[in-house]
């Protein structure tokens, strides 16, 4: 006689977490990589669609002056908010890419009409609703129809871009939900041994280059992982991040980095023991969050990650920092960005860990439901 199995709401919100974050990291590659796209079609086809009209800097543009006054109470310089917009126009991209991911994960049917769908509700929410509402631009029916035609052209060029590479990431991915029995558990795990080559790679990089801006913020968040959750440390030479006292003097070191990086006199990130540093927080941190087997490689990309982290970094700060024409806005910037993202990346490390522990416990045991 077959024992009913009861639905495991643990294991639910796990894979949940999971499948948002891999969706969202594969919606964000592909937004970035279609509002390059987006760029080159609109600089095609600007000629026919929407000639020279003379109402000012794009949205982008001024979007990223009303910042840069709110921040520091002065606008910016031609050539500063040129570049400003575009980094604007690749942040929205990005934004937007990773919410669409998150939301097919949940909701496949936004996927329709490979990805035209999304790009049309961005051109409609974006540009004809947001855009006007938050002043950057006239009301939709004061443009020409040329110029709607050239607005929704390009976000359908934005939106099928972005569902193709979207799928292509996340098809490289392999589900690692828990499967109904032992055997077919076992065939998944091996499947996920092969295909998430990109997880072994992209979760020590992020966590490197997250400790490129701040040293202590991604060994801290994974330390607390893995006191809080774990991450299968035990019986490894780094079973002491286990420790909640390894995650508090962490944690304390992280805070203080926060507060002296703001003070006047600190050497610059990109010297050798600055680097150094970095460097072994980035192996630390992706070494701890390997897959099994993967350390050495992990803690490889995250050093890497680490170093390449403090070098564009520290030249992105300078360069915003000059342009702004003050260091501390770009500062608290770059803290948001590193604990969010450090955050982030150790969440879903946390819950890949459990999730590999769930289908190793149904291998066990898969043999066993039966009587």
């Amino acid at each position: 006689m077959s024992i009913p199995s009861v639905p495991d709401r643990s294991a639910h919100t796990v894979n949940t977490i999971v499948d948002l974050e891999q969706g969202a990291a594969a919606g964000a590659v592909a937004g970035f990589a279609a509002a390059a796209v987006m760029n080159g079609f609109q600089s095609l086809v600007t000629p026919l669609f929407r000639p020279q009209s003379g109402d000012g800097p794009p949205a982008t543009e001024q979007a990223a002056d009303h910042v840069a006054l709110v921040m520091t109470g002065r606008g910016l310089a031609e050539d500063d908010r040129r570049t400003a917009g575009t980094a604007v126009h690749y942040l929205v991209g990005t934004a937007t890419g990773a919410l669409y991911g998150a939301w097919a994960e949940r909701r496949p049917g936004v996927t329709r009409w490979q990805g035209l769908g999304f790009g049309l509700v961005c051109a409609t929410l974006i540009d004809q609703i947001a855009v006007p509402l938050a002043g950057l631009a006239r009301p939709p029916w004061r443009y020409t129809l040329r110029t709607h035609l050239y607005g929704y052209a390009s976000h359908l060029v934005f939106g099928l871009v972005t569902e193709q590479v979207r799928k292509l990431l996340r098809d490289r991915i392999a589900s690692r939900r828990p499967a109904a029995t032992a055997g077919q558990a076992i065939g998944r795990q091996t499947s996920d041994d092969q295909a998430m080559a990109i997880d072994d790679v992209c979760v020590p990089l992020l966590l490197g280059l997250a400790g490129g801006q701040r040293t202590f913020t991604p060994p801290a968040a994974i330390t607390i992982a893995a006191a809080s959750s774990g991450l299968g440390l035990e019986g490894t030479p780094l079973a002491l991040l286990n420790s909640r006292w390894t995650g508090l003097l962490f944690g304390a070191a992280a805070a203080g980095e926060y507060v002296m990086d703001k003070q006047p006199g600190i050497p610059a990130r990109i010297a050798p023991a600055g680097l150094a540093g970095r460097a072994v927080g980035g192996a630390l941190s992706g070494a701890a969050a390997a897959q099994p087997g993967k350390a050495w490689l992990a803690a490889g990309v995250g050093a890497a990650g680490a170093i390449a982290g403090a070098y564009v970094s520290y030249r992105v700060r300078m360069t915003l920092a000059r342009a702004l024409g003050r260091d501390r806005p770009v500062a608290f910037a770059e803290d948001a960005l590193a604990l969010v993202g450090t955050a982030l990346v150790a969440t879903y490390a946390s819950a890949r860990q459990k999730q590999r522990e769930q289908a190793d416990t149904l291998v066990r045991h898969g043999g066993t439901a039966a009587a």
